[in-house]
């Protein structure tokens, strides 16, 4: 995921990626987000908008393929599972409490 920096937006492609187990490569255009990825061994964090470091990284994965992420990895962000994603978005109840 590659972002201009200073946008902190987050397209909900970490959560797919926890979800379905692959690995991610994304930009430092958030620093929050940055800093809760930093140290995961299935992602790789390059500077926003250093499309040479971003070649360098996609290069070196050639001979070193990341990890994907653990079962553990959705919880220890705070992902949803999806059971508990179909049950927030079909919870009527709640919604028209409010």
């Amino acid at each position: 995921m590659a972002r201009r920096p200073g946008v902190a937006k987050e397209s909900g492609l970490v959560v797919d990626a926890v979800r379905l187990g692959v690995p991610l490569l994304v930009s430092g255009h958030d620093p929050a987000l940055a800093g809760r990825l930093s140290g995961l061994p299935w992602v790789r964090i390059f500077p926003a908008g250093d499309g040479q470091a971003l070649a360098v990284m996609l290069r070196d994965l050639a001979w070193g393929p990341l990890p994907r992420p653990d079962a553990c990895a959705a919880g220890a962000l705070g992902v949803p599972t999806p059971a508990e994603q179909v049950a927030f978005l079909t919870d009527t109840a709640s919604k028209e409490s409010h």
